[in-house]
């Protein structure tokens, strides 16, 4: 979900440049910082006593913040210090939400999770800022789809994680939490359909076929649910098999950049 829009960037460009390392870098780091950051963060504010891995969990924050200085030094050299602060500023205040909210539980809310996807696929625009000094049209489309595409993807695993967890009581009841979140996913594959009809309407064929696609596997992964072998199947095949689907998705909307 994160190297995938940056590297189909990459392709639509057929370009490599010496920035694009920094860049790779300070979109990977900004991402595993969280872990560390978290652990710190329910040291400091939910666990009365020490936990052995906060020692630890400083020593990765330290680690990976001393990488983002360095790679957003070497950025300073292609970017300009106002799409830095931009772009570094975002990620900032997106990595202090996300452990907000997970200390306190609320990570599973949907405003978040579309935040979530959003800050994902932006790692299409730190690709192309390597590359160009501006942002090409079809750059924010590679981040726009993706973070759709992501949205719909992230909403049907909760509601997969909800209905397993219903799977384990007594009787298999689904659990109110679960109808909650399969009407999100729901709504948030109907939103993304008629996003691509808008799409065809205007000629954008690819674009649209890309949402129709992500649209369609995530309707048809969720309409699985209520089936018991479906939720027994591991998770490694599951991501797997979503693995498979975002590739397609990525083909369709570079079809469409080029």
């Amino acid at each position: 979900m994160l190297l995938q829009p940056f590297l189909t960037a990459l392709i639509v460009y057929r370009e490599f440049t010496w920035a694009l390392l920094p860049a790779l870098a300070a979109v990977v780091t900004v991402f595993l910082v969280r872990e560390p950051l978290l652990v710190l963060a329910r040291q400091r504010w939910v666990w009365k006593t020490p936990h052995p891995e906060t020692q630890a969990a400083r020593r990765y924050a330290s680690v990976e913040i001393l990488i983002l200085l360095l790679s957003g030094g070497a950025l300073l050299r292609v970017w300009s210090p106002r799409i830095l602060l931009a772009l570094g500023g975002a990620a900032g205040l997106l990595t202090v939400l996300a452990v907000s909210l997970t200390v306190r539980n609320r990570q599973r809310a949907v405003w978040f999770q579309a935040l979530s996807a959003a800050g994902l696929s932006s790692s299409a625009l730190a690709a192309c800022l390597a590359i160009s000094p501006a942002i090409p049209e079809w750059g924010w489309w590679i981040a726009g789809l993706h973070a759709a595409h992501y949205l719909g993807g992230i909403l049907v695993v909760h509601t997969r994680l909800e209905a397993r967890i219903a799977a384990r009581k007594p009787g298999s009841i689904m659990t109110q939490a679960f109808y909650r979140m399969r009407w999100e996913a729901a709504a948030a594959q109907v939103v993304i359909m008629l996003a691509a009809v808008a799409l065809l309407l205007q000629g954008r064929d690819f674009y649209a076929c890309a949402l129709a696609w992500s649209a369609a596997y995530h309707s048809f992964d969720l309409w699985r649910l209520h089936n018991l072998r479906a939720l027994l199947t591991p998770f490694t095949t599951v991501g797997k098999r979503a693995l498979a689907a975002s590739l397609v998705f990525s083909i369709l909307v570079i079809a469409g950049a080029l």
